[in-house]
């Protein structure tokens, strides 16, 4: 079992699971312009990997098989407002009736970094749907520790004030719970839900940094205390290089991913390691000197696996962040 980051040829077994899973609603215009609306999203600025994965078992014969998606957006204070002041369940519907609307929810890169670097972000986490509903299933079991790997890797480093969460049944409300958040509303199953999807009701779940004391905060929730900022100051295509390659991506792989030359991976990877050796020279001990030491020396590849260790260890230095002006 593994999570990555949703690319457009997934979208078709993304979509599958989701009409399998039946348990989120969605009115049948949203349902008809879904696979568009993503692909758009995906599509939006490429150097800005976006909060939409899925989980694939690679056990199963042929080809892996998705097994859960789940999708994050940071929205607009005032979409968060009032999906808060006016709660209805079905959180994917209602952003994306928006967006068919003619209303952009959705904060662009230059916004989310203004929020990175003042006030913080409203995050909408608007989607979670598993193949298997019960909780106990060895598979749930299995993708358990990857569901809180998954939300590290698409959520840690940015500077999340306040979130919403949408989950189905009380199993899942009640993990979400466990793990910080607090009970906003329970609503009723949409009578369009097949009839063999019991226990389904949606849950919404939030965390507001604002009204949530250091004492109650919970592990799930504890990176959203103290945001700090980056240190290195990679720009975003360095930043994007680096995000894939903390998913296992090769240099060959992001280059396809990107449509850039491998050449280009290279010079982003130059570009990052530069930056370390300027702003933390102790972080790969230089050739010299730990030879000097009596240490191993560091380089080539080992100091790539180094410096990719540190920036999983600080996802704030891969996210976006608005330079301030002074000395």
């Amino acid at each position: 079992m593994r999570y990555r980051l949703v690319q457009d040829a997934d979208l078709p077994a993304v979509l599958a699971l989701f009409d399998r899973n039946g348990r989120c609603a969605v009115s049948p215009r949203v349902r008809e312009h879904l696979p568009r609306l993503w692909s758009e999203w995906l599509a939006q600025d490429r150097r800005a990997p976006k909060s939409f994965v899925l989980w694939e078992d690679l056990r199963t014969p042929h080809a892996p098989r998705v097994e859960a998606i789940g999708t994050g957006h940071f929205v607009r204070d005032e979409v968060y407002d009032l999906l808060m002041s006016v709660p209805q369940p079905y959180l994917i519907d209602r952003l994306y009736g928006m967006v068919l609307d003619g209303h952009q929810p959705f904060l662009d890169q230059r916004e989310i970094a203004r929020g990175n670097a003042g006030g913080g972000l409203s995050l909408l986490m608007s989607l979670y749907l598993q193949r298997e509903h019960d909780l106990d299933h060895p598979d749930s079991q299995r993708m358990r520790p990857l569901g809180a790997a998954a939300w590290y890797f698409c959520h840690a480093g940015f500077n999340v004030r306040r979130l919403l969460s949408e989950v189905y049944g009380r199993p899942g409300g009640a993990y979400m719970a466990a793990g910080g958040f607090e009970l906003v509303q329970v609503f009723e199953s949409s009578p369009d839900l097949p009839t063999d999807t019991p226990d389904s009701e949606p849950h919404q779940l939030a965390i507001d940094r604002a009204n949530q004391p250091p004492r109650a905060m919970q592990p799930m929730s504890l990176w959203l205390l103290h945001p700090q900022p980056p240190v290195l100051g990679l720009p975003p295509s360095q930043q994007t290089v680096a995000i894939y390659a903390l998913q296992g991506d090769t240099d060959r792989a992001i280059a396809a991913r990107l449509g850039i030359s491998p050449d280009a991976v290279k010079q982003a990877w130059r570009g990052i390691l530069t930056a370390v050796s300027t702003h933390m020279p102790d972080l790969c001990a230089d050739t010299t000197d730990a030879t000097a030491n009596g240490a191993t020396p560091v380089r080539g590849a080992e100091h790539r696996r180094v410096v990719i260790e540190y920036l999983r260890q600080h996802m704030e230095e891969l996210r976006p962040w608005v330079k301030r002006a002074g000395p």
